[in-house]
């Protein structure tokens, strides 16, 4: 687990430091101040450094640029990477970096003015980057790079550059290329799973779903269910195409009710807390993180809510991060310390605030003491 975290000149921090982290740990703060990038710095820094989570979420943002296909072999529709950097600088010598624990797990992002130089930078011969150097810029593109990309911390002999044009675009073909180097260096990484709206389709809980029942743990599954409908009995996911990604794909069966009726009638929050307790077995022995992790969810099951987290997280050996700027969230979190002692140990609040270079890091009897006296935390 990871106990600190440190973020340098990564999206809107230019210096910011996390600590005294838990197994359970609620990021707040008012909107904008960083607490999904956080997030995002976490799971790229769990991946070890997998190029296609540096660009996840450029994807989830919606931060794209459109380029015209008949002039550049460039995908019409790519990620602009430039927002990953603060300021938004993309130029040589502009770079990131994450990493927790003293260093002991750390990446950095690096832009070089060229491929000669990443390679002085690192102390690779031309001759061992010449297998990498393949093709980085496509012969029909139009488009000269700005810059070189490179990740570092995770493969012994640095990923394979690539090329950075003007308006942060790169090319796709060469991020699958190396997607599948970074695959063939990196050895096996700790489960990850990050929770978003896209998170709560058929499609992407259906696996989970899977290993639930590989591990015998669908009972888990069921009874944390039971928050939102007491008489809950059963889980059922439709093998079907045509409902294989449909919201109508789930079926819950009721105590005494013969037929089953799809997860989507029971509203937004059944669907929610279904992804997440899923996601809490899916991630046994890794990482849970999770974006607004109320929403959907009424304010009077909060408490049971954070027992079922905590509870599933200690279980299953995962750490888990979540943001909130939800005053109803932080009353449930405090009122469950109340009344679960033996949590004390397991949890932080972090109140994050990109204007500062630390998170102000607030333990078990700190969060209820907040929250009795009216302090505000968000």
């Amino acid at each position: 687990m990871f106990k600190t975290l440190e973020i340098r000149q990564y999206r809107g921090f230019k210096s910011f430091n996390l600590s005294g982290l838990k197994r359970v740990n609620l990021l707040v703060g008012k909107n904008n101040c960083g607490k999904t990038s956080i997030l995002e710095a976490l799971e790229f820094l769990i991946s070890k450094g997998n190029p296609s989570v540096l660009i996840r979420p450029t994807v989830r943002r919606g931060e794209n640029n459109f380029v015209n296909e008949e002039s550049t072999s460039y995908s019409r529709n790519t990620s602009d990477i430039s927002h990953l950097f603060f300021g938004r600088r993309l130029e040589p010598g502009t770079s990131f970096s994450i990493s927790s624990d003293g260093g002991t797990e750390q990446l950095s992002v690096e832009l070089f003015g060229s491929p000669e130089e990443a390679e002085n930078d690192s102390g690779n011969s031309a001759t061992e980057y010449g297998q990498q150097r393949f093709s980085l810029i496509e012969e029909d593109s139009e488009e000269i790079p700005i810059a070189w990309l490179r990740i570092a911390g995770s493969v012994p002999n640095g990923v394979p550059l690539f090329p950075v044009t003007e308006n942060g675009s790169i090319s796709l073909s060469r991020l699958r290329q190396m997607q599948r180097i970074w695959s063939d260096n990196v050895s096996r990484i700790s489960q990850t799973r990050f929770l978003t709206p896209e998170s709560f389709q058929p499609s992407s809980m259906r696996d989970m779903w899977d290993r639930a029942l590989s591990e015998s743990r669908e009972v888990e599954v069921i009874e944390a269910m039971k928050l939102l409908q007491n008489d809950i009995v059963s889980i059922n996911f439709l093998t079907s195409g045509a409902y294989r990604n449909s919201p109508g794909g789930v079926l819950v069966g009721l105590r005494g009710n013969t037929r089953r009726l799809p997860l989507g009638s029971f509203g937004d929050g059944m669907r929610r807390l279904l992804a997440l307790s899923l996601s809490l077995v899916r991630t046994a022995g890794g990482f849970l993180l999770i974006d607004e992790i109320d929403t959907g969810l009424h304010f009077s099951v909060m408490e049971q809510m954070w027992n079922l987290v905590v509870e599933t997280a200690r279980r299953s050996n995962v750490q888990v991060f979540a943001t909130t700027h939800s005053y109803d969230c932080i009353q449930g979190f405090a009122s469950l310390l109340k009344t679960s002692s033996d949590f004390v140990s397991e949890v932080s609040v972090q109140k994050i605030d990109s204007s500062l270079d630390n998170a102000i890091s607030l333990d078990a009897d700190q969060i209820e003491l907040a929250v009795r006296q009216g302090i505000e935390v968000r």
